[in-house]
């Protein structure tokens, strides 16, 4: 089936007729059990490398927090040109990170980690990126715009505005395709029980942020919330959305002067999250069984890959004979 014969069926109500996403890997031909733990290295080994040359571009940033005076989030610059590029694209490179470690193990192609639906769908995603301005966004701005104390101190400059706008939507995304892709599928192509890859790759996902204890469990809970998320759509743009405009509503408010981001979270700030994230996943959940937001198949990028391992193959076959 070609892509136009995909998108030209009816969409139906679910996504009951779309493939498992957890173990999707295990579809595609090439697929052995070490090659989920290989591309899982790579990816962490060439993240870090990227990550710390990006670091390097603010040698003053490096040297504190290699002393550990720049351990969590209150001495945060997302909101001059260089702190932006630093704190955020030094996240957003685990992204091209995700894709070159694929690439070089080979097992599938990169789409089969943003859907088992034939690739990344920006319709889902906007969508969701609807659900969660109303679901999140706004809610969370305007608690914010009212308890938070204005400083009247603009924190962003022009460049660094103009460079969080660019890069934060691709940290965000990156995170996705790290934790929820790529952790969680490859947990998913072992472990047969769902919920102990969501719990594995939220783990993983809190530990990445240095917060307080509180904070920490706050971000491992969201991290399962996303990760149901991905379950339920059997896709990452519910989570990217989501992903997105929490990130961009906490870094905007604090750059012009409300609030800003601690390390220190408290309870109140945790059952607020929380109540926010779970409302979010009632209405993804509605939005995929009710409203067929997640049900339409870009393409079989499982039948187009393993046809081309196949053709590859007889071409050696004929070769060497």
């Amino acid at each position: 089936m070609n892509r136009s014969e995909a998108t030209a069926q009816p969409v139906p109500k679910n996504n009951s007729n779309v493939a498992d996403y957890m173990s999707y890997g295990k579809r595609f031909t090439p697929y052995k059990w070490y090659k989920p733990l290989l591309a899982m290295l790579l990816a962490v080994v060439f993240g870090c490398a990227m990550s710390i040359l990006v670091t390097l571009l603010n040698p003053a940033g490096l040297e504190a927090a290699m002393s550990g005076k720049d351990a969590g989030y209150d001495n945060l610059d997302a909101y001059t040109a260089l702190g932006a590029l630093v704190s955020l694209g030094s996240v957003a490179v685990f992204l091209p990170a995700v894709l070159f470690a694929n690439r070089i193990v080979h097992a599938r192609p990169f789409s089969s980690i943003s859907s088992s639906r034939g690739g990344f769908s920006f319709p889902a995603f906007f969508k969701s990126l609807g659900a969660s301005l109303a679901i999140l966004g706004i809610p969370m701005t305007v608690i914010t715009l009212i308890f938070e104390k204005n400083t009247g101190a603009v924190r962003f400059t022009v460049a660094g505005f103009v460079i969080f706008l660019i890069l934060c939507p691709f940290q965000c995304i990156a995170e996705e395709y790290m934790c929820r892709g790529l952790i969680m599928q490859s947990f998913g192509s072992w472990i047969r029980f769902p919920f102990i890859p969501i719990i594995l790759q939220a783990a993983v996902f809190a530990a990445m942020h240095p917060y307080n204890w509180i904070g920490v469990i706050s971000t491992g809970l969201t991290g399962v919330v996303f990760g149901v998320c991905t379950f339920f759509t059997k896709g990452l743009e519910a989570g990217c959305a989501a992903h997105i405009v929490n990130n961009m509503v906490a870094f905007l408010t604090a750059g012009f002067g409300f609030g800003g981001i601690h390390t220190d979270i408290d309870i109140l700030s945790f059952v607020l999250v929380l109540a926010f994230d779970l409302a979010y996943l009632g209405f993804i959940i509605f939005a995929s069984k009710k409203l067929g937001w997640f049900s339409r198949i870009r393409k079989d990028d499982v039948a187009e890959f393993n046809e081309k391992i196949a053709s590859k193959k007889a071409s050696a076959g004929k070769q060497n004979a």
